[in-house]
């Protein structure tokens, strides 16, 4: 498995200012800068007002930083499965252009969530629109990944018989741990559309950091023995502690992230795990606390 980042978790980034503003073309960059990530996922929305050019910038700055773009997510679901007027094929001609934008990109999938009521009627429309999204996908050898949603998608094995339907192996699911969590047995929701998945999206929600008594009574004894010590030796001695420090890994809030993590490790999934915390306080921290989570709980895995 690998890590890329979702550029929701760092969403205040781009609302910066005067010196410290930061451009969508300066984001891989970013990424590799602050978290030594290789790979990004852009949603639709960062985007808006961007030119062609502008897009390609994006792939080129990845290229040189090697923070390569995988990902475009249509922020918004759409009516693929609407049966009335032309909401559909205009939802099509929206993913048609994501697609385009992706390819100048250069990812290699784009997702989507499908706006839509359970209903068979439904169902067979966004099958026919799916089907002609993916004509699109095939001529820019992007895969089609759907972001299951409340309605149409919602159930497991609705979705399933869905990418049945449209066929095609560009098509996949982009499975979320948070969604997942909310249906009460996120385990067997994930190990059920993991297997079509090349993308989870692992959406946290914040964390803790367990006190360590063995880690303060050391803090204590390094106090003491640092006394005495001023100007260089003072801060050589602080950055020694800093480096032999073991932290306790931090503890998800809201769900049990070691057993989701486990859920997909069950399945064989081989794919990305996207970063994507939506919790509050420090975005930086809090990608590197999700980070830091999901490593020791696949390394738990393995013990």
């Amino acid at each position: 498995m690998m890590f890329s980042l979702n550029t929701n978790s760092i969403r205040t980034v781009l609302k910066r200012k005067g010196a410290r503003a930061i451009s969508p073309a300066d984001l891989p960059k970013y990424t590799m800068d602050q978290f030594g990530l290789r790979a990004i996922n852009f949603s639709t929305d960062q985007l808006a007002g961007l030119t062609p050019k502008d897009l390609e910038k994006i792939r080129d700055t990845g290229d040189r930083v090697g923070c390569s773009c995988l990902l475009l997510s249509q922020s918004e679901p759409l009516p693929l499965g609407e049966v009335k007027g032309d909401v559909a094929l205009e939802a099509v001609e929206r993913m048609t252009r994501v697609v385009k934008a992706a390819s100048l990109m250069g990812c290699n999938a784009v997702s989507v969530g499908i706006k839509s009521k359970d209903s068979d009627e439904a169902f067979e429309q966004a099958v026919e629109s799916m089907k002609h999204v993916l004509q699109a996908a095939d001529r820019a050898e992007i895969n089609v990944l759907i972001a299951p949603t409340a309605g149409l998608t919602e159930d497991t094995e609705r979705l399933t018989d869905l990418l049945k339907g449209i066929g095609g192996f560009r098509i996949g699911t982009m499975p979320d741990f948070d969604t997942a969590a909310k249906t009460g047995d996120g385990v067997s929701y994930l190990k059920k559309l993991t297997p079509y998945a090349s993308v989870v999206n692992a959406s946290t929600l914040g964390f803790t950091i367990p006190e360590s008594e063995s880690g303060s009574k050391k803090a204590e004894e390094e106090d003491e023995a640092d006394e005495g010590l001023s100007g260089l030796d003072a801060l050589a001695a602080e950055l020694e502690g800093m480096l032999m420090e073991d932290d306790p890994v931090p503890v998800h809030e809201g769900y049990d992230l070691p057993q989701l993590v486990g859920a997909i490790a069950a399945v064989g999934f081989d794919g990305t795990i996207s970063i994507d915390y939506q919790g509050d306080g420090d975005e930086t921290l809090g990608v590197m606390h999700t980070k830091e989570a999901i490593e020791e709980a696949l390394a738990a895995l393995k013990e």
